[in-house]
């Protein structure tokens, strides 16, 4: 192949443009998911956890109109995890639902304080600090101080974190990553093809090394056209490609479609589409028949 009237074909600009925006999505997402996952949403899962532990040490403290003492001896839970799953039992939770929206029960602050620390306990899942290091006080009445002066003067409440909110970031995280590495690894193969055109010989040089002319081809198969996909049937008496059928992805490279276009017409003479082949002309009506005027 003289080296003067070859061609080699660049890649497609408009597909290396589709390609760079999936990968710098892909791994846009995964890093965004990652970074939600480690510090954004638990953050937000603490603030929330530290408003909710505020309004339970104020229900706590207003339950002690109910029965002298209960804040001071019993806002420290020593077993959280124990003490959620009770407070989650059906019964209990009917119970306290119900005692802490009617203004008559003699139970109503202890319900509300129940209430607020079953809200409490559950933020604090969320972000995994459910254990005695986080939910025991060694002073009540100082913790609730200074949360108090923390959020009491604050008119933006933290939202609370859902159970699926952080999982969901790393399965974010885990699916765009690798995809983006794959679609990356992809790019990287596909820019290592290498096609090639002697215009003189019309010969078609190949990614694996092979090249082929108009009369090596048997056939040209466009199966798949639409989605630029080609298949070229070599014919068998051709050396190393005999009998075989290589697959060209006409959209990766430039100038390809049109080399191969080129040596179909050469090999099978110029092709028509399907869509512009003349139709076959529709019947000509029958002749009516001719009035017969002679007399009987």
């Amino acid at each position: 192949m003289s080296d003067e009237t070859t061609i080699h074909a660049p890649l497609n600009t408009k597909w290396v443009i589709k390609m760079v925006v999936v990968i710098v999505a892909l791994l846009l997402f995964g890093a965004l998911g990652f970074y939600d996952a480690t510090v954004k949403y638990p953050a937000r899962g603490e603030r929330y956890a530290s408003w909710a532990q505020w309004q339970y040490l104020d229900a706590a403290r207003s339950a002690n109109n109910e029965d002298f003492g209960v804040f001071e001896r019993d806002s420290s839970i020593t077993n959280p995890v124990e003490e959620l799953d009770r407070l989650n039992a059906v019964d209990t939770l009917a119970r306290n639902q119900r005692d802490a929206g009617n203004s008559t029960s003699s139970r109503r602050l202890r319900a509300n304080m129940q209430m607020t620390s079953l809200q409490w306990l559950e933020a604090l899942k969320v972000v995994n600090m459910l254990d005695a290091e986080h939910t025991s006080f060694e002073s009540p009445s100082d913790t609730f101080n200074e949360l108090a002066a923390k959020w009491g003067t604050t008119t933006s409440l933290p939202k609370p974190l859902k159970s699926y909110d952080i999982p969901m970031q790393w399965v974010i995280m885990f699916v765009c990553i690798p995809i983006g590495f794959f679609v990356m690894f992809k790019f990287m193969r596909v820019r290592g093809l290498k096609y090639s055109w002697d215009a003189s010989a019309m010969r078609l040089g190949l990614p694996s090394g092979n090249s082929i002319t108009p009369a090596d081809l048997e056939e040209v198969v466009k199966r798949k056209w639409d989605k630029f996909i080609v298949f070229l049937k070599i014919k068998d008496g051709h050396e190393k490609l005999g009998g075989k059928e290589v697959r060209v992805d006409t959209y990766q490279h430039k100038f390809v479609e049109d080399w191969i276009i080129e040596m179909e017409a050469e090999a099978f003479g110029p092709q028509e589409d399907d869509d512009d082949a003349p139709s076959e002309p529709p019947p000509e009506p029958a002749s009516a028949p001719e009035n017969d005027d002679s007399d009987d």
